[in-house]
């Protein structure tokens, strides 16, 4: 087999791109915890491709034989990408999906446990889950076994395999962690000095670093959704102009609501709506015309916005960055949405408005919830073991903040 020269341009810079959202999280992470935890969430997002890329390319060529020929992922008649190539595509984003998970359970973890969970993840979790749906693996391939050959749970950039996978991973995370100091005392009704200090930290929180890492995340999912085609085609220019559209007006969207109801054009707000965006089209990019795009964009603006106000009122976990609102809940959406908006003209598969099989909905579903139960299983049996081996941050380690603790380092 010869090199496919354009198709292995593509996936380098594809994946340069989405390497480049691996500290952009970081980024995002620090602009919404305390002061004294901001050096602390920018250092995972150095860990997760630390320890990520040196594990995945061994474990590579066996988890995902299925998908390879001869060293290479085939494109074409005796063409395509080198396989180490298109192992650094995919393996960013694992790197990434780490990095979605170490943000979404922020300030209470020591920097030890999430080395030794990053492990677990790099060798088992993540390439086994990820393999079953891009390896060519059971569930690609699930439709089979209802008498629905050629089709699978299908998931063009990640919306299962990476956000969703990361949204619900952090809520376990943060759930079995408990909460913070800080929402603690309020949960009590306790006015306690600890408390005062969370809350002081809070409001001069480092939010120009969470726009920045935004921006910069929004410029690598353009690598992430338009290089998952990994041959450049009409698909591309679909993919990237649908990841453009839906991220564009979740966020304006997300805006809007929070001027309406709050009296301010929040930050906070728009910056999730934007990320909802981009995760909702993740799985869709590929697959749907620009209208399914605008749709899924105010969708995801609605669902963000709401998602997060459930989130702070109602489920008892303390997730300062919004993860499971923003990338669990649409991540969940439109992973499921797949089978409903796929146009046979933009991916070859018709969704069930253009006529296609209501089966396919079903197998979708039930591979999504075949995957996703294994992560949130495994997830919870992982921080379980880390608690008991007391990698979680003590009172006094918490109020002091893992910058000093884990880094020696302490900010004015």
């Amino acid at each position: 087999m010869q090199v496919d020269l354009s198709a292995t341009v593509w996936t380098a810079v594809g994946g340069i791109l989405v390497f480049l959202m691996i500290p952009a999280i970081g980024f995002l992470e620090a602009g919404f915890v305390r002061r004294s935890n901001v050096i602390n969430a920018m250092m995972k997002g150095m860990l997760a491709f630390l320890v990520f890329f040196p594990i995945w390319f061994f474990v590579f060529p066996y988890y995902y034989a299925g998908v390879l020929q001869g060293g290479y992922y085939p494109t074409g008649q005796g063409v395509g990408v080198p396989m180490y190539i298109y192992a650094f595509f995919l393996g960013a984003f694992g790197a990434v999906t780490l990095a979605l998970i170490f943000a979404g359970a922020p300030e209470r973890l020591k920097f030890g446990g999430w080395l030794a969970f990053a492990v677990f993840f790099s060798a088992v979790q993540w390439p086994l889950v990820s393999s079953w749906i891009w390896g060519n693996g059971f569930l690609y391939n699930l439709g089979r076994y209802f008498g629905l050959p050629g089709y699978g749970v299908r998931d063009f950039a990640g919306g299962t395999v990476v956000h969703a996978y990361a949204g619900l991973a952090g809520a376990v995370a943060t759930w079995l962690l408990g909460l913070s100091m800080a929402k603690r005392a309020k949960a009590n009704g306790e006015d306690l000095a600890p408390a005062y200090k969370e809350a002081a930290e809070y409001r001069r929180s480092e939010l120009p670093y969470a726009i920045v890492g935004t921006a910069l995340l929004f410029f690598g999912w353009f690598g992430f959704n338009g290089g998952s085609t990994i041959s450049v085609s009409e698909q591309t220019g679909y993919a990237i102009a649908n990841t453009a559209t839906a991220g564009s007006l979740a966020g304006l969207v997300s805006l809007l609501l929070a001027r309406r109801a709050e009296g301010l054009w929040s930050p906070a707000a728009t910056i999730g709506g934007i990320i909802g965006g981009l995760v909702m089209i993740t799985p869709l990019a590929g697959f749907v015309e620009p209208w399914a795009a605008s749709a899924v964009g105010v969708l995801a603006g609605f669902i963000t916005y709401y998602g997060t106000k459930l989130v702070e009122r109602r489920i008892p976990i303390d997730d300062p960055i919004g993860g499971l609102p923003a990338h669990g809940f649409n991540g969940v959406v439109g992973s499921a949405l797949v089978p409903v908006l796929s146009s046979p003209s933009v991916g070859g598969l018709a969704g069930l408005i253009y006529g296609g099989p209501p089966l396919w909905v079903a197998v979708q579903w039930l591979g999504m919830a075949i995957a996703l139960g294994f992560v949130v299983a495994t997830t919870a049996a992982a921080f379980w073991i880390l608690i008991k081996l007391g990698f979680r941050a003590s009172a006094e380690e918490e109020l002091v903040g893992l910058d000093a603790v884990d880094h020696g380092v302490v900010r004015p």
